[in-house]
């Protein structure tokens, strides 16, 4: 659970990602719930906050598309975010780092067998996980003021997994 609790918000960055790659059209954004949204409305009606947030995002979507992310990678990149070694309180870190040395080693076989054309894949998959915990930083404060300043329902469990990792 402490996994999780410390990965949640870049868990579903990441799914937010793949479901755009999947998508495929870089002029709108698929949400979860099927509905598409036009980037240019986004543009037009969210703040600049907002706006940031969904360009930075976009931008990581088209470069893990030329990177041809696939189902598998997207699988193991899940696998490395959720098994950080960057947890507080981790009750078997010896447990962690195997299945992150596990999940790396997977990673790696796959690119190079797959993608032998493409030596570098591995690394640039990985430097992606870097930008996927900075827009999960800032997708969290975007959130957390948007609760201060009462824009979110009380109730919410978004809300409430932000409260507890600000304890």
């Amino acid at each position: 659970m402490t996994l999780l609790q410390n990965c949640w918000s870049e868990l579903l960055v990441f799914d937010h990602i793949y479901r755009q790659i999947q998508h495929g059209k870089e002029g709108s954004i698929l949400l979860v719930t099927g509905q598409e949204v036009e980037l240019s409305t986004v543009a037009a009606q969210a703040g600049s906050l907002l706006h940031s947030l969904v360009l930075r995002t976009q931008e990581l979507v088209l470069q893990l598309h030329a990177l041809q992310l696939d189902r598998q990678e997207f699988v193991c990149l899940k696998f490395l975010i959720l098994f950080s070694l960057d947890v507080k309180f981790l009750n078997n870190h010896s447990l962690v780092k195997d299945a992150q040395e596990k999940a790396n080693a997977a990673l790696l076989d796959y690119t190079l067998c797959h993608y032998p054309h493409c030596g570098d894949k591995f690394q640039q998959l990985l430097l992606c996980l870097v930008e996927v915990r900075a827009l999960s930083m800032q997708a969290k404060e975007y959130l957390y003021h948007k609760h201060l300043g009462n824009e979110m329902p009380r109730n919410n469990l978004l809300i409430e997994m932000l409260q507890a990792k600000q304890t």
